[in-house]
């Protein structure tokens, strides 16, 4: 029997029926749209901009309570959070050990430490960016280069 559209590397490493995988929707989250879409097959997920570690874990219990599908949580540190701007290596690596097993079971890379540096914001959307990471790269080397889109 042929494979399937929808069986790739994909969906067997997130233990997923579909290749969907829902925005998180910073802000816009709900427990109940995250469980439905695992439910019916796709990877759930919820944004959790802004929340305190306790409210990530009570919805994260809620969810749970929901399905018992995969799904994912959007955690991000915004430079706007007490104490992003003078994080140093040494805490980046503290932060990143808990997440190194599941980093390496995807066959991720290792993400890779670098100091804040300030930007403009209308600096921000200049850089050519891609889906791809060869796009990824020439965005960081036309940064470096200080060079931009426009």
């Amino acid at each position: 029997m042929p494979p399937r559209w929808n069986q790739n590397r994909l969906t067997t490493k997130l233990g997923i029926e579909y290749p969907i995988i829902q925005g998180p929707l910073g802000g816009l989250s709900s427990q109940r749209l995250t469980a439905a879409v695992s439910n019916f097959g796709g990877l759930g997920s919820f944004g959790a901009h802004g929340l305190a570690p306790g409210a990530i874990k009570d919805v994260i219990a809620e969810i749970r309570s929901l399905t018992s599908k995969p799904f994912a949580m959007n955690l991000w540190v915004s430079m706007e959070d007490e104490g992003a701007r003078t994080s140093d290596e040494n805490a980046f690596n503290r932060s990143l050990a808990p997440l190194a097993v599941h980093i390496a079971a995807l066959g991720a890379p290792r993400p890779e430490y670098e100091p804040y540096s300030r930007m403009r914001f209308e600096d921000q959307a200049r850089y050519p960016c891609s889906a791809s990471s060869t796009g990824f790269h020439h965005a960081k080397s036309w940064k470096s280069a200080g060079q931009n889109a426009s």
